[in-house]
């Protein structure tokens, strides 16, 4: 009875717990739907009888005529009727940071994109400029948006890998367990023992079957792992969704943001007919402008060129800025483009506020998708300049005359065709080339100017090349992948060309180190799922210009063939490939709200070499909960041995060798608080070398024989130690109490000795043994406690425990020598096979 009450206690206090865990991720984590809400403008402007009006957005209907400007949020989904140099924030829905322009004269094929679809707007953008009206064609869930919340709700979420096999497990227990407790008690009471002898065999088989502390184990594992991730700039939202990533077979990622800085950086210029080339990548100021001698040049040295250097700053509308409380590094503000010529200037060694006060701004023509360039008109002194900047075609078109060495001389169109087939050069490589012409202008201060004055017959002065560097940590990061066989596939919706480059730039290769594949989104339309899956099997991959629904479908896909998927994501567009994956990766810092609501773990530095090394962390929890179940159903093993040796025993008119109490005093006393300190382990170097584990290892069938044949051979032990002491105490009054703290003692040392034993591959006796002090310090305590058990004798008296002589100690420690020296033989000789086959460590359930 008292063996049972304190059962109970124990299973209480974990259902408590865990149902607090339960509640508390409940609370933390999202309403999909209501973040949507927050996202949609509370009120629009519309007109209804020839008035203008404030309405509530749930009152406006289709055939409602809008009025947008600049700042407002979009409260449907609507076509444009007027429009004055619109842009439009979409990166909720595509994922684009840079604003997208709109024009109600804009034609749209059929089966564009909502990034193509120049002519519409979708409720939750922004206007960031510019001013439109617009007709109302979709309210609620019959928006873009709508159709992506309803299409959330459709998608459910499946459990983590970890979460299947402990429900497998747990499931196996029960019936094992109720089986053979109901066998045992038919087969008792058949022999004619009282119902209460039955009863006790089958509470104390019920006692020895089941892990009461591995719940708490579990999730105090998942805790630790979330901790160390949150140290790591990675916040996780789910328990599970940590040991899940340990078992990643393909990460799916973002290009813009997470593999590259999306910071816009310029290498080479050619200004005044001669090259230059420009060090450093980012916003930050530091790097170098290099002639032809490859020296730094300074102010002072650039003389003539001087000019060109700050021409595409004061061709800008975008600014940098130094690090702040809220940005750890250099940012820019506006278009990254422009912000990179800002940067250039600054290397160069100008100041540019003391730039604007010399250059101050008169008029503004900004950039659009027609004319593919922006001019800005600034006065020196009373002398007015237009600068101009865009693609190469754009500027050549309105230029008619160029600058080589400090000399204007005209611009011919073989020399314009020259200078493009020059560019495409670059574009091959990825890089992004922006040209620069420049005008002096003969009005007086006072006067405006029109776009046609400032943007004709210039003087073509040169361009500058620029890319958007991969983060620093990557290369090593998709190396750390590989290694860890782990297959990456590139999402982006960049073109052809630029993808390719990028994989190439972060080291992506298959095993014969070709680049890898790029499709398209066209080319992917041309496929049926078959050629799909196909080319998903590739070691990495990369897709080009694609939608969400092309995203959501290749998640799907990679799911459909087994692939453990885990997916990045920062717009609302990406919330259901985010749902769908088994680990959805939202950015934290430049990631929508809606996207980090639905994904299980944000990433708080965008960082795609983060997610490897959650990766790693993943990996060693499931190490770590492989060790705790191994070494909890192997001393539930051992205590099942006893429990049977003594069901057998009494008919042999034989002592119990274990009471149902002794084993509830192993599992919560001797085990829990050392096995709770095993999930501290860090796991080993080589961790990031084996391949992902499979469903089903968690207990497959060479973990499960380990476990059965090290809880028979610990229960045969403690049995042995159990007659040598009752021997030994024949006669006496306490013998059977005696006897079975030698089992109880033989049980737990041979558990202190079975953990170290499977925390690693190699010889417990080698730098790892110390590596856990928390593991330490477990056993310590938990040796105090055996020892206040054995020799108080408040405890001898209410929980049968006898203390053991001198002598009678020599019987569970020779137990526990003979054990050690079994198990570590065991992993020298299969480490030894494995060296001689040259083949795969040999299967030890160990870090």
């Amino acid at each position: 009875q008292l063996g049972s009450y304190r059962d109970g206690i124990v299973l209480g206090i974990i259902v408590i717990l865990n149902a607090f865990i339960g509640f508390y991720q409940d609370w933390k984590s999202e309403n999909i739907l209501e973040s949507l809400k927050n996202l949609i403008a509370e009120k629009g402007t519309v007109i209804r009888s020839g008035k203008s009006r404030q309405i509530p957005v749930e009152d406006i209907v289709p055939g409602d005529v809008v009025i947008i400007n600049e700042g407002d949020g979009i409260a449907a989904d609507m076509r444009l009727l007027e429009s004055h140099s619109l842009f439009v924030n979409e990166f909720i829905l595509t994922g684009e940071s840079q604003a997208s322009e709109k024009n109600n004269t804009a034609t749209v094929k059929e089966s564009a994109s909502i990034a193509e679809q120049g002519n519409m707007l979708f409720m939750g953008t922004s206007a960031a400029k510019g001013q439109a009206k617009g007709l109302v064609v979709g309210t609620g869930m019959q928006t873009e948006l709508g159709r992506i919340a309803g299409k959330s709700q459709q998608i459910k979420q499946d459990i983590s890998p970890l979460q299947k096999e402990i429900n497998l497990l747990a499931k196996k227990i029960t019936i094992i367990t109720l089986l053979l407790g109901v066998a045992l008690f038919a087969f008792s009471m058949a022999q004619g023992q009282k119902i209460t002898a039955a009863l006790v065999f089958a509470i104390s088989i019920a006692a020895a079957m089941v892990p009461e502390g591995l719940p708490a184990q579990i999730s105090i594992a998942l805790a630790l792992g979330v901790r160390r991730l949150a140290k790591k700039n990675a916040v996780v939202k789910q328990l599970s969704s940590v040991e899940a990533l340990g078992s990643a077979t393909v990460i799916a990622s973002d290009k813009t943001g997470t593999i590259t800085k999306n910071e816009m950086s310029i290498n080479n210029c050619v200004f005044n007919g001669r090259p230059f080339t420009v060090t450093g990548t980012g916003y930050a100021p530091e790097g170098k402008i290099l002639g032809n001698t490859k020296q730094p040049l300074e102010p002072a040295q650039l003389h003539d060129d001087e000019f060109f250097f700050t021409a595409g700053f004061l061709s800008s509308t975008s600014s940098v800025n130094p690090p702040d409380e809220f940005h750890k590094t250099w940012y820019g503000i506006g278009d990254p483009t422009e912000a990179a010529f800002c940067t250039l200037a600054m290397k160069g060694g100008y100041n540019l506020d003391e730039l604007e006060k010399e250059f101050p701004r008169l008029q503004l023509f900004p950039f659009d998708s027609e004319r593919k360039r922006v001019s800005i008109i600034r006065d020196k002194a009373g002398k007015h300049t237009s600068f101009a900047k865009g693609s190469i075609e754009s500027i050549l078109e309105i230029s008619d005359q160029q600058i080589v060495n400090g000399e204007i001389k005209p611009l011919t169109n073989d020399e314009k065709q020259a200078l493009v087939k020059h560019a495409e050069l670059f574009a091959t490589e990825s890089l992004r080339v922006i040209a620069i012409a420049y005008k002096e202008l003969n009005k007086t201060s006072a006067a405006k100017y029109t776009i046609e004055e400032s943007e004709s017959n210039l003087v073509f002065a040169g361009f500058a090349t620029m890319f958007d560097p991969p983060r620093d940590e990557v290369p090593q990061a998709v190396q750390d992948a590989f290694d860890a066989h782990i297959r990456i596939i590139i999402i982006t919706g960049d073109n052809e060309i630029t993808a390719r480059a990028i994989a190439k730039n972060i080291g992506l290769s298959n095993a014969d180190n070709s680049l890898p594949e790029v499709i398209t989104q066209a080319r992917l339309e041309t496929m049926n799922d078959e050629d799909i899956k196909k080319a998903l099997l590739q070691r990495t991959l990369v897709f080009s210009r694609v939608s969400p629904d092309d995203k959501l479908k290749i998640v799907t896909l990679l799911k459909d063939i087994g692939e453990v998927v885990a997916v990045t994501g920062d717009g609302v567009n990406d919330t259901l490939s985010l749902k769908k994956a088994d680990i959805g990766v939202a950015m934290g810092q430049n990631g929508s709200k809606v996207a980090q609501e639905a994904a299980a773990m944000v990433l708080l530095d965008d960082n795609f070499s983060t997610i490897v090394k959650a990766v790693k962390e993943g990996r060693v929890i499931f190490n770590n909960i492989r060790k705790n179940v191994v070494a909890t159903l192997a001393s539930n093993t051992a205590e099942l041995i006893c429990v049977l040796y003594g069901f057998i025993g009494v008919y042999f008119n034989q002592p119990i060798a274990i009471l149902a109490i002794h084993i509830l005093l192993i599992d919560l006393i001797g085990e829990m608080l050392p096995l709770l300190m095993l999930t501290f382990d860090r796991g080993d170097e080589n961790i990031m070398k084996e391949h992902p584990r499979q469903k089903g290892q968690l207990l497959n069938r060479s973990v499960l024989l380990q476990v059965l044949t090290s809880g028979t051979v610990r229960g045969l032990l403690a049995v042995t130690v159990f007659n040598f002491v009752f021997h030994f105490h024949k006669d006496e009054a306490d013998q059977l109490a005696t006897g079975v703290t030698g089992t109880f003692i033989t049980i737990i040392l041979t558990q202190f000795i079975n953990i170290f034993c499977i925390r690693t591959k190699t010889s417990v006796f080698g730098s790892f043994l110390f590596s856990n002090p928390n593991l330490l310090w477990g056993m310590l305590l938990s040796l105090l406690a055996m020892f206040t058990i054995i020799y108080t004798p408040f405890f001898n008296l209410y929980l049968h425990t006898g203390p053991l002589t001198v002598r009678d100690w020599i019987f569970p420690l020779a137990a526990s020598l003979v054990y050690l020296i079994g198990f570590e033989s065991i992993k020298w000789r299969k480490r030894k096979v494995s060296v001689a086959k040259k083949a795969e460590p040999a299967q030890l359930i160990a870090v």
